[in-house]
């Protein structure tokens, strides 16, 4: 005889001053443990929502977006992804047919192969390992100029768009377009976000993993395989979202 399902599920409601604007939600979670990788269409959600917002307030002082359908100027930088994330993108590539698999993994591999040759690769994990911001931020600008296309990038479009990580979800241009070419911040305006969601997810991302750092490039996804498949502690659903909630309260 099988034994009877003890599982629950508890209903969270909460109202969240984002901005110049409330969120409102309510979200059924059961109390069985969960990997953070289950929750990202919840903090997906809400990235959007955020995103929203920050739209509606930049249009308030008259600017707009930039960033149209057909744009990858921006997809040729540095992508942190969480190690939930990272997890996440690495299950969806291995879940896709072996001929358009192959083609995803070669991209990612003339990447590779690319930045190891220009001395790049190594500084990067220095970087991202030791946290070191300025020297993320110059690894970021070496990077942009080897014009490396993300190897979800087709057609100027994201191929995994309703999948694409949380950075560049927020990351978008309020500045001329044809600035875009640059990373030059004086000339490169990006939407002001009333609040970040990437960094909670980073965060708890770390907190959940005896590794350490909760975030990695994403263009070494499939090198990290073997990493982003083990140590993946869990948790009540519910507690990761209250985690979540409180982080956000913080942030």
């Amino acid at each position: 005889m099988s034994e009877p399902d003890q599982s629950t599920t508890e209903s969270i409601s909460a109202e969240l001053r984002i901005g110049s604007e409330n969120i409102r939600f309510s979200v059924e979670i059961t109390n069985e443990p969960v990997h953070i990788h289950d929750l990202l269409p919840f903090f997906q959600r809400i990235t959007d929502k955020v995103i929203e917002i920050g739209i509606k307030e930049a249009e308030r002082q008259g600017k707009c977006i930039s960033c149209k359908k057909g744009c990858g100027a921006c997809c040729s930088q540095l992508v942190p992804v969480s190690r939930a994330e990272g997890y996440r993108l690495l299950n969806l590539i291995e879940s896709m047919p072996a001929e358009r698999q192959q083609v995803i993994r070669e991209r990612f591999a003339h990447n590779i192969n690319a930045l190891k040759e220009a001395g790049i690769l190594q500084m990067m994990e220095q970087a991202v390992n030791n946290n070191d911001r300025k020297q993320l931020r110059e690894v970021g600008v070496n990077y942009f100029k080897l014009n490396l296309p993300c190897p979800f990038l087709e057609d100027q479009s994201c191929s995994i768009h309703r999948d694409r990580p949380l950075s560049c979800r927020e990351f978008l241009v309020t500045s001329d377009p044809v600035h875009c070419a640059d990373t030059n911040p004086e000339t490169v305006e990006s939407l002001s976000l009333p609040k970040r969601i990437s960094p909670i997810i980073y965060k708890m991302s770390r907190d959940l993993n005896e590794a350490g750092r909760g975030y990695l490039p994403l263009i070494q996804v499939l090198d990290s395989a073997e990493a982003l498949s083990s140590h993946q502690a869990s948790e009540p659903a519910i507690d990761l979202i209250k985690q979540f909630l409180q982080n956000l309260t913080q942030a």
